[in-house]
């Protein structure tokens, strides 16, 4: 069931991802749904299927923009396997903590991205990084916790917010 589940989250993040979030666009960044997919399917099921789930969503990505065959499947397997491999360390119940690792997975798949998709002018990796990968990783970082916000209000019937936990 989960397979099934984790597929059409797939089929919803790629649509949304090829025909939507160009209308989210700001300052020519734009969020990357299928990482936070990956992200989300690393932290609940694991590395081998973020990994396949990585694998496949890039390489669906991949043909909508030939140019770059493979460079998005080669850093969407390897974010899913990385989250996959350290969800044992990840507190999934603290935004802030899920935030970063959405955060550190966008620059680590836009790294990855930049250098092979610009190995013939390796100058112009650092900044392209720096112009759109930061910008992209923490936009991605912010519409998760808006994603994860949303869905605690839609599905737990509220925040559930400690307030001695807002003061340590």
């Amino acid at each position: 069931m989960t397979i099934v589940r984790h597929v059409l989250l797939l089929i919803f993040a790629l649509l949304v991802q090829t025909s939507w979030a160009h209308t989210l666009d700001i300052f020519g960044l734009r969020p990357d749904f299928t990482l936070l997919l990956v992200v989300y399917v690393g932290i609940v099921s694991g590395q081998v299927e973020a990994t396949i789930l990585g694998f496949v969503s890039g390489f669906l990505l991949d043909v909508y923009n030939p140019a770059f065959m493979g460079v998005n499947a080669l850093s969407n397997a390897v974010i899913g396997f990385a989250v996959g491999y350290s969800r044992e360390g990840i507190v999934t119940d603290e935004l802030r903590v899920l935030g970063l690792v959405v955060f550190i997975a966008g620059l680590i798949q836009n790294l990855i991205f930049f250098v092979f998709s610009s190995f013939s002018n390796l100058g112009a990796i650092l900044p392209a990084f720096v112009r759109t990968g930061i910008g992209s990783a923490l936009y991605s970082a912010v519409i998760g916790i808006l994603l994860l916000l949303a869905a605690s209000i839609r599905f737990q019937g509220g925040l559930r917010l400690d307030v001695r936990r807002l003061h340590e």
